[in-house]
């Protein structure tokens, strides 16, 4: 019951301070912080069917969709898919919470999927379930990446939004324990308090 407080206060913050967010995070400008990992995603699947997993304001989507992908976005929070699909008015957006994605799309839907500073917000109580889910509409062979922040445990930071946070193992044995396979990874550090885990994945089904 906590950890869904937490959650609520999060996404309500996000619908509540989009705007204000995306401008003191770097979320309009043209260019994607996480463009070198944006192009050995491209350089192992140039074309297909990408979805991204939190599309925030709508930076990453734009830069994706240059590259050629057929995109679709989804956020949970509405305040900010709002300013993503203005940025992009033709792209295609849900909104919908990256634990809940197989209800809403296909098995084996996409080719690939991309997903930054996105599942730091999600509970460790329902990253497994988020994972599967990310799995379930991923076809089998697909690309992926994930980064998320370096540390311990899960706190809420002065806006009430969750955090959870992962050492590079801990994270890479989980995405071993639901299905994808780790290509590449990397420690990225942006400030002093800020460290990225930042994954190249493969996604892995049983026959």
């Amino acid at each position: 019951m906590q950890m869904k407080k937490a959650e609520e206060k999060t996404l309500g913050y996000y619908n509540k301070h989009a705007k204000e967010w995306g401008e003191a995070h770097h979320g309009f400008e043209e260019e994607s912080f996480w463009k070198d990992w944006m192009q050995k995603l491209h350089n192992l699947l140039s074309e297909g069917k990408i979805l991204e997993v939190g599309s925030g304001t709508g930076k990453d989507a734009s830069n994706l969709i240059k590259l050629g992908y057929d995109y679709t976005g989804t956020d949970a929070s509405q305040g900010l898919l709002k300013i993503a699909q203005e940025r992009n008015p033709n792209a295609v957006f849900k909104n919908i919470k990256a634990q809940d994605l197989h209800k809403l799309f296909g098995t084996d839907e996409f080719d690939c999927f991309w997903s930054a500073a996105t599942l730091l917000h999600i509970p460790k109580d329902e990253i497994n379930a988020t994972l599967q889910s990310i799995h379930a509409v991923v076809k089998d062979g697909g690309i992926g990446f994930i980064s998320i922040k370096q540390g311990e445990g899960e706190q809420e930071d002065e806006t009430g939004r969750l955090f959870s946070y992962y050492s590079q193992e801990e994270f890479a044995e989980l995405l071993k324990e639901n299905g994808f396979e780790v290509i590449e990874k990397d420690i990225q550090p942006m400030s002093e308090k800020t460290i990225w885990l930042v994954y190249l994945i493969k996604i892995r089904k049983e026959i």
